[in-house]
């Protein structure tokens, strides 16, 4: 009998444990509309977007490509928001650091990568924040993109 009981007292702090955890999770989870990123972060953005992504992705970022280049996604804006809603600003962090430039993938810095993402939000008119977005993949898992401020 006391097997019993220890085993069902155990289920159901293995229960609570689970909701709290999943409560706390939920509870820390960002929107970037929340002011996630710097004016200053995005300037810095601005500037290494001029040099290495605007030939394919165009001056807008609509993604109008250059005559040589194929046709690139809109990385900005409502077209991009709806693309990647719901996703974490990690996932975005990964592709972009891993696959662009597409002629020299692999080559963006941390803070580049993630200074070129804070430029696509600025120019989407997500609100800058007073506090950077971090290089940081863990980090950025909690901060989830949404096509539009809640």
């Amino acid at each position: 009998m006391k097997a019993g009981r220890w085993i069902v007292s155990l289920a159901l702090l293995v229960a609570v444990a689970a909701t709290t955890t999943q409560g706390v999770v939920a509870q820390t989870r960002v929107s970037i509309w929340s002011g996630v990123y710097t004016t200053a972060q995005s300037k810095r953005g601005e500037e290494l977007y001029s040099g290495a992504c605007k030939h394919c992705h165009g001056v807008r970022l609509n993604g109008a490509a250059a005559p040589d280049q194929p046709p690139s996604p809109a990385i900005a804006r409502v077209a991009f928001l709806r693309k990647w809603a719901g996703k974490p600003v990690a996932e975005l962090f990964t592709y972009l650091h891993d696959n662009m430039p597409p002629d020299a993938p692999g080559t963006l810095t941390d803070q580049q990568a993630i200074d070129v993402i804070t430029h696509m939000f600025a120019v989407s008119a997500i609100p800058a924040g007073d506090k950077e977005l971090p290089a940081d993949p863990k980090a950025l898992e909690s901060i989830v993109i949404e096509a539009e401020a809640k």
